[in-house]
Formats: structure tokens, sequence, C-alpha cells
């Protein structure tokens, strides 16, 4: 038994938990996934990544805007293309609680020429960053949700991402 008092056991149990038909049992598990925390992560993305089930891939994403570990941010941008909406709506949710730290994983993505015309993507990042203020990047920021919003030309999106980076000192 570590710490916090939970065991590998305990996890996996809990993560059966995640997946059971029941919705009371689901939402228990997840609550106690999240006081769990950081040794849930790699689990929880693991699910998140790769569960063909809608409904776990959501209680994935929920349960890692729960625990909120930085180490969460490339699986749940990655999660902004999942093919289920709701699934998308959350990884978005989670990662707009992260602020700032989310900017890079989100930018980078957003400038590499596979993902340019991503509709998911761009709506995904757009949700992240809507209302987010940093002193030194609102027009960047404002610059970036305007391109997002616009399907017309992608490639202003691109513009608009790599000049955020080059603010924040980040190479891509």
């Amino acid at each position: 038994m570590d710490k916090t008092g939970y065991t590998t056991l305990n996890l996996k149990n809990l993560l059966v938990m995640l997946a059971s038909k029941d919705s009371k049992s689901r939402k228990k598990a997840r609550e106690l996934l999240i006081t769990f925390g950081k040794p849930a992560v790699s689990s929880l993305e693991n699910l998140l990544q790769n569960s063909k089930d809608d409904h776990l891939r959501w209680e994935a994403a929920k349960t890692l805007g729960g625990i909120a570990d930085i180490r969460s941010i490339p699986s749940l941008v990655n999660a902004l293309e999942d093919s289920n909406h709701d699934v998308a709506w959350l990884a978005a949710e989670a990662l707009s609680n992260f602020k700032k730290a989310a900017w890079p994983a989100l930018l980078r993505l957003l400038v590499k020429a596979e993902h340019k015309d991503s509709i998911l993507l761009r709506q995904g990042v757009h949700h992240v960053l809507l209302n987010q203020k940093e002193e030194g990047f609102d027009d960047l920021l404002g610059n970036l949700q305007i391109a997002l919003k616009s399907n017309a030309a992608p490639e202003l999106t691109v513009i608009a991402a790599n000049e955020l980076l080059k603010q924040m000192e980040i190479k891509i």
C-alpha cells in the first residue's frame, strides 16, 4: 500500500467499476479515482486513447479533468479529435482548466500539416481557449480565435498559432 492508502489492486477495481453499466457505480469510481490522483493518470490515459467504448473514454476524460495532472495534457489534446463529440467536449473542458500550461501542446498540434484541416481540432481548441486571458497574449489569442472560427482559411490558424508560439518563445 502506498502513502495515499491505495493499492494497485484498488486502482484496477476502480477502473473496472468505471466501465460499469450502473451510472452510480461509475460516478463513485470516478470520484475515488480523482481522490486516487496522479497514480491513476497513466491508466486513465490508456483508456482514453485505446478504449472502443465511448462511455469509458468519456469517464476517462472526465476523471482526468478532475485529477488535473499536467501529464495528461497530451492525451486530452489528442482526445479533442475523438469520434464521440461528448468525449472531445470533456477533453476541451479539462484542458481549459490548465490555462496557459495547455497552450504549447494545442498550438503545436494546430501547426502540424496533418491537423491543419481538422474541424474537430479547431472546434476543440477554440473551446479550450474561449474566454482565456493572459497579459501580453490577448491580441494573439484573439487573432487565433478568429482564425479558428473561420473555416475558409485554415492556414490563418497555422499563422496565428505560430505567432503565439513565438510570443511564448517556444520552438515547434
